[in-house]
């Protein structure tokens, strides 16, 4: 069963992609920002990792810039799954390593789909 490592600060956004991916057979790790989905993916080292950019303590592309510097991470594809898909931090998220940019207004049947395809 593949792993999926989720990190945003909206727990709502958590509960929502923990219940479709599951739903599909995922297990889903959750992290609530950018330094703890660091920690995490260097622990459980998933197969696949959606990421926002907009979170305390630690924002997504930063945290992106952060997992590709640890060779046993750096081919693991990550998802930006953001309100923010244009602008700065969402060029540094691709810049730093992100392989899609994609808007939280995305029907998770999408998110799903677009999953798939890189696992």
């Amino acid at each position: 069963m593949p792993t999926i490592l989720c990190v945003d600060d909206e727990p709502t956004q958590l509960m929502l992609l923990r219940l479709a991916l599951t739903r599909v057979g995922y297990q889903v790790i959750e992290a609530a920002n950018g330094q703890q989905g660091v920690e995490a993916a260097k622990k459980y080292k998933p197969d696949l990792i959606i990421m926002d950019l907009m979170m305390p303590i630690m924002d997504g592309a930063t945290a992106i810039e952060e997992i590709r510097k640890d060779p046993a991470l750096k081919d693991i594809p990550i998802l930006v799954l953001s309100a923010y898909t244009r602008g700065d931090q969402a060029q540094r998220a691709l810049d730093a390593g992100a392989q899609e940019l994609l808007s939280k207004s995305l029907i998770l049947t999408e998110l799903i789909e677009k999953v798939k395809s890189y696992l």
